[in-house]
């Protein structure tokens, strides 16, 4: 049984530790400072078009904190610009896996994937015989995607 001063003893310890330490998913003033700081010059990189900066910054951004949506976004619209589609793709789809209900993320996948359809399908008319029925329906469907794609908004956001 314990004396009622090693439970006191053992209450105020508990609170000690409770009241100094602060929950890991609530960052501190100056953490956020510095986040907001990064991401301020980043967005600074990108609408100067320093791509290169931007990407270096988003990436840096990525990797201390993936959780926001903005910082993938972001990486992905970068990739879309200089046709690294493969890497707009894992940015987008990496957003997503953060941040499922982010429609920016998942509008910008879509029209990326709708890029690759028509490059895919440019792709296979150019090498595909003229009398194939194959070719035929590729063309179809080709324009097809280009006029669902004028008929949508133009270029990532």
């Amino acid at each position: 049984m314990k004396t009622p001063i090693a439970s006191l003893a053992l209450i105020c310890a508990m609170t000690t530790v409770a009241c100094s330490s602060r929950p890991q998913s609530v960052p501190a003033a100056d953490e956020r400072s510095s986040l907001r700081s990064k991401l301020d010059r980043a967005d600074l990189a990108l609408r100067e078009a320093r791509l290169t900066d931007a990407e270096s910054l988003y990436r840096d951004l990525a990797t201390s904190h993936p959780r926001l949506p903005e910082v993938w976004l972001q990486l992905g619209n970068i990739y879309a610009r200089q046709s690294q589609l493969e890497a707009a793709t894992y940015s987008y789809k990496q957003g997503l896996r953060f941040n499922p209900e982010d429609g920016r993320l998942w509008h910008n996948l879509a029209l990326l994937e709708l890029r690759q359809s028509i490059r895919t399908l440019e792709t296979a008319s150019e090498l595909l015989p003229s009398a194939s029925p194959q070719r035929t329906r590729i063309e179809d469907l080709h324009r097809a995607l280009l006029l669902a794609g004028h008929e949508g908004p133009a270029g990532a956001r």
